[in-house]
């Protein structure tokens, strides 16, 4: 415990240094592939696959304005890294009816959804930091998106799957929202494994179409209590999503970073 709680406090320090550094700018709206300019935030790549369009570097203050990053209408491969957004109407970083984009090492706070996908295909979301959200990510009628080592606290709903196919949500952690992860809306091939849910009202709501384990490992659900006789790190009751859904392999602890 005394060894993630001082990795914990590593990952701040260096993330709270990252951000520092960062260089204030307004919202970015990219609405077709010709809007990968410079003017536009990008800062570096040719827009193919191995080297993608970069946006980097920037704090976006997107307070009255509807988005902090719009991605829409774009199939040129982008990705977005080192990136602030605050206080944005509709979504601190929207992927609207696009594909081939990723977006890493980013924090978003107090934005209507800290990270959406709409109509997009084939995103990539890994270490994001999501706070004070009403949703920390939605993804709406979308299908091939991955989301990983994500930090979502202090939201209405941690992760919102609506109508989305083939995605997959692993290695992160939920904590103080009020609904963990809502699956809906006809979603199907969604895999919930290997997070940890802390201090949620309601860990997990599902109307069907997920699996809440990879077929060896599940989730960590904190107050879950089930016996491991066996010491394998496995509960040994299935933890109960729904009345049709259930993590088979509950974790016995959260795991490490």
């Amino acid at each position: 415990m005394r060894k993630t709680v001082l990795s914990l406090m590593l990952l701040v320090l260096v993330a709270t240094t990252a951000w520092a550094e960062l260089v204030r700018r307004g919202p970015i709206l990219i609405t077709s592939d010709q809007d990968f300019t410079p003017e536009n935030g990008v800062v570096g790549g040719w827009g193919v696959f191995g080297d993608p369009y970069i946006i980097s570097g920037v704090r976006i203050d997107a307070e009255g304005d509807d988005y902090g990053i719009l991605i829409s209408g774009t199939i040129r491969p982008v990705l977005i890294r080192d990136v602030e957004v605050l206080g944005a109407r509709t979504a601190g970083i929207k992927v609207q009816s696009a594909r081939n984009v990723t977006i890493e090492d980013v924090r978003v706070r107090g934005c209507a959804a800290g990270i959406s996908a709409f109509l997009s295909t084939e995103v990539i979301v890994s270490r994001a930091w999501l706070e004070e959200c009403a949703d920390g990510v939605r993804l709406v009628f979308s299908s091939g998106v991955d989301l990983y080592d994500l930090h979502v606290s202090r939201c209405r709903t941690g992760v919102w799957f609506a109508g989305t196919m083939e995605s997959l949500f692993a290695g992160s952690v939920i904590e103080a929202c009020d609904l963990g992860v809502v699956v809906e809306l006809g979603c199907e091939g969604i895999v919930v494994a290997q997070n940890a849910f802390l201090g949620c009202r309601l860990p997990a709501r599902s109307d069907g179409g997920a699996a809440w384990d990879d077929g060896v490992r599940g989730n960590y659900w904190e107050g879950f209590i089930s016996p491991d006789e066996d010491g394998d790190g496995i509960l040994d009751k299935p933890y109960p999503v729904g009345p049709e859904e259930e993590d088979r392999f509950p974790l016995a602890s959260w795991p490490e970073p």
